[in-house]
């Protein structure tokens, strides 16, 4: 079993420089790929993302919409699907893509500009400041706890008849971010 979580996970970061981001979602999404099938693994889990969605309107979210990213990461996450899929297919490791939805949890780091809203959101209200909003706060996410996700990770390792499949990993709520801010306050 091989389990591919690394990413540059970064929208902001992919416009910045798609070259780079790339080389390491793409290119190292292969590279874990062909490992896997040489060393004999049977499967690999692999970190998709719910930014394969876009803007699609629709909610919640289902494997089966049709993708339409909006970002270089975006696409890359999609691309790393379609290899996983056709790695299936075309040498019969067994691989699942896990998308991921807005996860937050202990340790995350506020001071990176691709810091997550909510680590962003509580320094900025412990050192007594008004959370940077963008938009009127009524867009909504679904916050999904790192607990959960690798839950949802390591019951894709063992799962039958999953192969070639995507899994949402989220909570299966919404909240808004003025809901948010009213919580952590």
């Amino acid at each position: 079993m091989s389990s591919h979580q690394a990413a540059i996970p970064s929208v902001p970061r992919s416009v910045k420089d798609p070259l780079r981001s790339h080389r390491a979602n793409v290119d190292g999404t292969l590279n874990v790929l062909v490992a896997s099938r040489d060393a004999g693994a049977k499967r690999l889990v692999f970190a998709g993302s719910s930014s394969v969605y876009g803007d699609a309107a629709v909610l919640p979210k289902r494997e089966d919409m049709r993708p339409a990213p909006l970002s270089p990461y975006a696409l890359q996450k999609l691309i790393g699907e379609q290899y996983c899929q056709m790695f299936t297919r075309l040498y019969g490791l067994e691989t699942v893509t896990t998308r991921y939805f807005n996860v937050y949890g202990p340790r995350q780091q506020p001071g990176s500009p691709y810091s997550g809203v909510i680590s962003l959101f509580i320094e900025a209200l412990a050192g007594g400041k008004g959370p940077a909003v963008h938009g009127d706060g009524r867009q909504t996410r679904d916050f999904t706890f790192v607990g959960d996700v690798v839950t949802g990770v390591l019951r894709c390792c063992e799962a039958p008849n999953v192969a070639g499949e995507v899994i949402n990993v989220a909570a299966g709520g919404r909240i808004s971010l003025l809901e948010l801010i009213r919580t952590l306050q």
